[in-house]
C-alpha cells in the first residue's frame, strides 16, 4: 500500500507523533516518580504532563 504524501496526512502524522510522545512522557514519568508510585496519585509534574497528553489528543481530533 502506498503511503500518502502532502501537507495533510504530513501533519495527521505530526499531530499523532506529538499525541505518542507526551503519553510516552508521563508514561515514563508515573514510572520513575516515586511519588507518584507510592501515593496513588498523579504527582505535580504528571499532572501537568497528563494535561499536555489530552491536550495534543484533543488537537488531533479538531
Amino acid at each position: 500500500m502506498d503511503e500518502r504524501t502532502g501537507a495533510a496526512p504530513a501533519q495527521n502524522r505530526a499531530g499523532e507523533d506529538a499525541v505518542q510522545a507526551a503519553y510516552t512522557a508521563f508514561i515514563r514519568h508515573t514510572q520513575a516518580c516515586a511519588e507518584c508510585r507510592t501515593g496513588g496519585m498523579d504527582c505535580g509534574d504528571a499532572a501537568g504532563l497528563r494535561q499536555t497528553w489530552r491536550d495534543a489528543r484533543q488537537a488531533v481530533r479538531a
